[in-house]
């Protein structure tokens, strides 16, 4: 009987992750985390750190159809493969001032990785970077990393990123609104 309890726990906790599509984030993930988090003479705390795949967005896709929301936002889920989100908090060691060299740094570590920036900014000691990947000439993955004097986020999109871009122009044309910095 406890036999088929344990069996039954496990079984669940394996289609929940195979459902959902949430796992722990992938390799390169890793990767781009630890060497950013060795640039910076500080240390780092995980705040969290979380993957949901293709499974988990339609399953929020499905949800968000059911919702009275005027965006279209089941669409756009609906071209992503996979998300993956870090959000680090530094800790009690070092001091984390992001200078231009940093994101040069930053920068030079993910251009060796394949990696093209598209927006890059030091300002106040805080560091933000988009970067893009492509594969056979599509836009498929963007990498956004931001640092500021107390976290470090790093969020990693997968998907036709193309058709996510015509489906925003189609929905809020060319219109939008610069910051007055």
């Amino acid at each position: 009987m406890n036999y088929k309890k344990h069996l039954l726990v496990i079984m669940v906790a394996v289609l929940s992750i195979n459902i959902t599509g949430c796992i722990g984030v992938n390799r390169n993930f890793k990767q781009i985390r630890a060497t950013l988090t060795e640039s910076f003479d500080a240390d780092f705390e995980k705040k969290f750190e979380f993957s949901v795949g293709r499974a988990g967005l339609s399953l929020a896709g499905m949800i968000i159809r059911l919702t009275d929301v005027e965006e279209p936002i089941d669409e756009l889920l609906s071209k992503v493969s996979q998300v993956q989100i870090g959000i680090y908090e530094k800790g009690k060691y070092g001091e984390m001032n992001a200078k231009y060299e940093d994101l040069i740094k930053v920068t030079n570590m993910m251009e060796e990785r394949g990696w093209t920036y598209i927006v890059r900014s030091v300002q106040r000691e805080e560091l933000a970077a988009v970067f893009i990947k492509e594969k056979d000439e599509e836009l498929n993955q963007l990498c956004i990393i931001s640092f500021d004097g107390s976290e470090m986020v790093l969020v990693e999109v997968h998907g036709d990123l193309e058709e996510i871009v015509e489906i925003v122009i189609r929905e809020k044309g060319l219109n939008f609104e610069m910051a007055n910095n």
